[in-house]
């Protein structure tokens, strides 16, 4: 399984509500991307990145931490909106 693969795995275990997920390995090993939830309804992006990282802190390995060079919080609303500008 590649570092990708784990994050995803590690991600759809938080408990969110429906997660999708959009995550991209880079060419130098990195890993970024979205993570879509209707469990980020309401919350600020702070909120959203507190709540994601308290879980993701005490669960990855500091060999997957030091890859995540980002992950957007967004809410399937916010795609739509996104995918129709």
């Amino acid at each position: 399984m590649d570092i990708r693969e784990e994050l995803e795995k590690i991600i759809l275990q938080l408990g969110l509500d429906n997660p999708k997920l959009e995550l991209e390995l880079t060419p130098t090993g990195r890993i970024g991307g979205f993570i879509i939830s209707d469990s980020f309804l309401g919350k600020s992006q702070i909120e959203r990145q507190n709540m994601l990282w308290d879980k993701l802190d005490n669960i990855l390995d500091e060999e997957i931490n030091s890859k995540v060079i980002g992950l957007l919080t967004m809410t399937p609303d916010e795609v739509e909106e996104t995918d129709a500008a």
